[in-house]
């Protein structure tokens, strides 16, 4: 692996044939790690967290380990079984000082306990340069996407852990930013098996969900995920990018594209806006 990666979303699908190396993820050559890419790699690690030779070697560079504890990773490593290199992360001294350019990795296991949360992403969006107005439509993208989470893995989880995992980061010299949304369940071909038995592929079920579509047989939601795209291109010049199983979809103003990629457990969702 070459030294000084940065894992963002157009480079972590070159380097995940270094990374993934049976049951162990190897971070150790990675310098710096975007929303999306952390957690990819926390499904990762839950996938593979009931192995007994499961392993997790951390980045060696200082700053990345100190920059995964600010980002609270210990967290959800201490909860998934890697105890060991939650510890290591853990007795590194980094202050916690308040920084308003990200969102440290929330780990919401129930509904309930997500969106009581949710009304904290309104003072962050505020904080990362979002109007008031604007800061309740995004967090009403992060609710759309956060609830679509349980409602379409209740009591459906394929490992034993459950729950959306979200973060984000506020990219002021670009202004841009990226939150990113993830859930070990039974992504988009699971939840739309019953209304829709004949997907032939991950790709095909994430077109189909985008285009509005529910998984529940003779409803009619399922509009959420069309509407975040209007908002997110129309209004920001933004994208939105959906990874199910090994099924990757990206929206963006003027085009849709379509990727065959590493599989993960359950799904994947990241909306990027730009601001003036």
């Amino acid at each position: 692996m070459t030294h000084g990666l940065t894992l963002d979303f157009d480079s972590v699908y070159q380097h995940l044939d270094s990374i993934i190396k049976g049951h162990t993820i190897d971070l150790s050559d990675i310098e710096f790690i975007h929303p999306w890419s952390i957690v990819m790699i926390c499904l990762l690690l839950i996938e593979r967290h009931a192995y007994t030779d499961r392993e997790l070697i951390l980045p060696r560079n200082p700053a990345t380990r100190g920059y995964l504890k600010r980002m609270h990773f210990h967290k959800i490593l201490r909860e998934i079984g890697y105890v060991s290199q939650a510890e290591q992360l853990e007795q590194l001294a980094v202050p916690e000082k308040e920084n308003l350019n990200i969102q440290e990795i929330v780990h919401c296991l129930y509904r309930d306990e997500f969106n009581v949360r949710l009304e904290r992403f309104i003072q962050m969006f505020q904080n990362f340069g979002l109007s008031l107005q604007d800061s309740f439509l995004a967090t009403g993208v992060v609710g759309e996407l956060g609830n679509n989470v349980f409602d379409h893995n209740s009591f459906s989880w394929p490992t034993n852990i459950s729950g959306s995992i979200i973060m984000a980061q506020n990219y002021p010299k670009l202004r841009c930013i990226e939150v990113a949304i993830g859930d070990p369940g039974i992504g988009f071909r699971g939840s739309l098996a019953a209304a829709f038995p004949k997907l032939k592929s991950d790709v095909e079920a994430i077109r189909t969900g985008l285009a509005g579509n529910s998984g529940r047989v003779g409803e009619t939601r399922g509009n959420g995920l069309r509407l975040i795209q209007q908002w997110t291109i129309q209004n920001f010049s933004g994208a939105l990018m959906v990874q199910s199983g090994d099924g990757l979809v990206i929206v963006r103003k003027g085009q849709i594209e379509d990727r065959t990629v590493q599989r993960i457990v359950g799904t994947l969702t990241q909306f990027v806006i730009h601001y003036s």
